[in-house]
């Protein structure tokens, strides 16, 4: 849907403008009339956002004493360095998306990186240059209304400027980024309101950005703009509130790993800018399965920090993560603070020994350390150094997330060599999601051999359309599961996990998806399981409801080799191998089917998909594929999925 853009007013008649905005805002939200109960409690002085002036000793504190602080402030203090050099961001419409998006991150990145640098140096040339970016932001048309993701971050971007540059900006600088603010970034959000629209994207990770960008910038202007900013808040807290309900009961996402650090960024800006502004979240943070959030970002990550990208979610690997320390602050939870400084010790060996590694270049804004760099500081410095020892010690070898039905099996914590699954079930509908119901993601030996392709292009015609369930990635045959017929999983199926946990020695979880291909299947079972926590059994029972053509998918990026009985198949990545068995049904055979995809798409380069193709099934099946370390001869015996207990 398109949103006019809205009108720049220029000095003269600006004042008049503002009023006539704030007698409507009061005619549409008549609730905030009286500057609305959420602004009661709000902090006078600037900055009030995020970091008070009486918090500075103890942050410069943990940078003196606390290396991984240290890194994260020198790391910010060193872009901030080669900013000053630097012109400001220009009005740009690009990107794969068309959007001002990749604009509106970049100037985050600046803005939130030089006034960190500022506030913490004392240093006035970072205070300038960040006003040079703001006003610049302030100049432009707009911040693109149509595509809300760039109007929210620059909200925020530009309120966390205006807030904590507020003694040092001129009066003039001042009036000129206020009003941007209220202008170009509150008002359209208003709009969409008042017309319904803000609700499109109430329930996926637009929420959080969009409520939490502009309640930031509400905050930091909220003296001047009491009805605006009330206005604004109002919204925020039933929207924000609905959606953290999706974290019930145990803290699972279902956008998935990648959205997760994305959406969770955001909402804990807004709940920490909240806790500064006005001495309380009003009880936002006490969501049900909110304080265990943390469990599901460890157990996404695999123990080559891969995550399980499943629908539209990136496989690279992790870097350090604000949010958990964040979630350790308010829920006493140190080891999640122990897992990010972990992972960044592990980047740090890998960097020194390979900075090169796999063509990669670093980009300030994507990696952990760029657009919430400054929160990772800030949030880092409020946890005291966490002892060494086992940093995931108080999690589960085995864990499922009740709502996203999803489960992570793990032969060992803390060995990059560890075997792990994660294995998807879940809802067709979700947001993000692929057509990819039953699959999973396995790592041993440091590398990762049963792999999910993650997101192609946002800018492939009709990706989140009618288009969509055309492309390779997202289609179910791209994807480790079962095709039937050669189609498509049904639109609207849903595969619970009916159970998951230890057998012995042995980790397992069985997922329900008979739902998958209705009027084409009667029942359909998967379990995936760690037998003995070092080979893994993926087994399939399935009852056709009519003759139907079956095939086993699973796409890897290791060399493949297929016994001459087709039995067996040696996979094979730099000098580690695997060996996968089909130990049911007899007769049954691998061979390899193609990836390839039509351009536009991602060509798929190097991706092999290992397959059995049954052919036609009348009767009951029962499909075993073992994965084992050369020279592993053990042959489990198959037992019904009813018996995995």
């Amino acid at each position: 849907m398109h949103v006019a853009r809205t009108r720049i007013f220029s000095p003269a008649n600006r004042a008049p403008a503002v009023f006539a905005f704030a007698a409507a805002v009061l005619f549409m939200f008549p609730s905030c009339a009286q500057a609305a109960a959420p602004l009661d409690t709000l902090q006078p002085a600037h900055p009030r956002l995020f970091l008070h002036d009486a918090d500075l000793p103890a942050l410069k504190h943990a940078i003196a004493a606390d290396p991984f602080v240290k890194d994260q402030f020198e790391h910010l203090k060193a872009y901030a360095d080669q900013l000053l050099s630097m012109p400001p961001d220009v009005y740009f419409i690009g990107g794969v998306e068309h959007t001002l998006l990749d604009t509106s991150r970049d100037m985050e990145s600046r803005v939130f990186a030089l006034a960190g640098t500022y506030r913490i140096t004392g240093d006035k040339r970072y205070a300038d240059r960040a006003t040079l970016e703001m006003l610049a932001a302030a100049t432009f048309p707009d911040w693109y209304p149509t595509h809300f993701l760039d109007t929210g971050e620059m909200t925020a971007t530009l309120g966390l400027g205006y807030d904590w540059l507020y003694p040092v900006l001129s009066p003039t600088d001042r009036a000129t980024i206020k009003n941007a603010i209220a202008i170009k970034g509150i008002d359209p959000w208003l709009s969409r309101i008042k017309n319904g629209d803000a609700i499109h994207h109430e329930h996926n990770n637009w929420n959080q950005v969009c409520n939490g960008g502009e309640s930031i910038g509400a905050l930091a202007i909220a003296e001047d703009e009491p009805v605006r900013a009330a206005a604004i808040l109002d919204h925020a807290h039933t929207a924000i509130a609905d959606i953290m309900k999706l974290f019930a009961p145990d803290g699972g996402f279902e956008e998935g790993p990648t959205y997760w650090l994305y959406a969770t960024a955001y909402n804990l800006m807004y709940i920490d800018a909240l806790d500064t502004a006005l001495g309380t979240d009003f009880g936002i943070s006490n969501a049900a399965g909110f304080d265990s959030t943390g469990d599901y970002h460890i157990q996404a990550d695999g123990p080559a920090y891969l995550l399980s990208n499943f629908g539209d979610a990136g496989m690279g690997g992790s870097s350090a993560t604000a949010q958990m320390f964040w979630f350790t602050r308010r829920f006493n939870k140190p080891f999640y603070a122990a897992h990010e400084r972990d992972i960044a010790r592990v980047n740090a060996l890998s960097a020194a020994m390979a900075p090169t590694s796999h063509g990669e270049k670093s980009d300030s804004r994507t990696t952990g350390r760029g657009r919430f760099a400054l929160m990772l500081l800030l949030w880092s410095a409020q946890q005291s150094q966490t002892p060494g020892g086992n940093a995931n010690a108080q999690l589960p070898l085995v864990q499922s997330f009740a709502r996203v039905d999803q489960a992570y099996l793990r032969s060992a914590w803390g060995d990059p060599n560890a075997w792990y699954v994660g294995f998807k079930g879940g809802d067709a509908h979700a947001s993000h999601g692929h057509l990819d119901l039953g699959s999973f993601v396995m790592d041993a030996l440091g590398q990762r051999w049963a792999s999910d392709l993650g997101p192609d292009s946002y800018g492939l015609p009709g990706y989140f359309g009618p288009k969509r369930w055309s492309y390779y990635r997202m289609r179910t045959e791209g994807h480790n599961t079962l095709t039937i017929d050669g189609e498509n999983q049904d639109l609207d199926a849903k595969a619970p996990l009916t159970s998951s946990g230890t057998m012995g020695k042995s980790l397992y979880a069985i997922a329900d998806l008979a739902q998958t291909y209705k009027g084409k299947l009667t029942a359909w079972h998967r379990g995936v399981a760690l037998l003995d926590k070092q080979r893994m059994l993926v087994q399939d029972e399935i009852a056709p409801a009519a003759a139907v053509d079956v095939v086993w998918n699973f796409h890897t990026f290791a060399t493949v080799e297929i016994s001459k009985d087709g039995r067996s198949a040696k996979l094979t990545q730099g000098y580690v191998t695997l060996s996968a068995r089909i130990l049911s049904p007899a007769g049954a055979a691998f061979s390899t089917a193609s990836t390839e995809a039509a351009p536009p798409q991602e060509p798929n380069t190097g991706l092999t998909n290992l397959v059995i193709s049954l052919g036609k099934q009348f009767s009951a099946q029962t499909i075993a594929v073992l994965f084992t370390q050369p020279g592993d001869k053990a042959t489990p015996k198959i037992m019904p999925l009813s018996a995995w207990k």
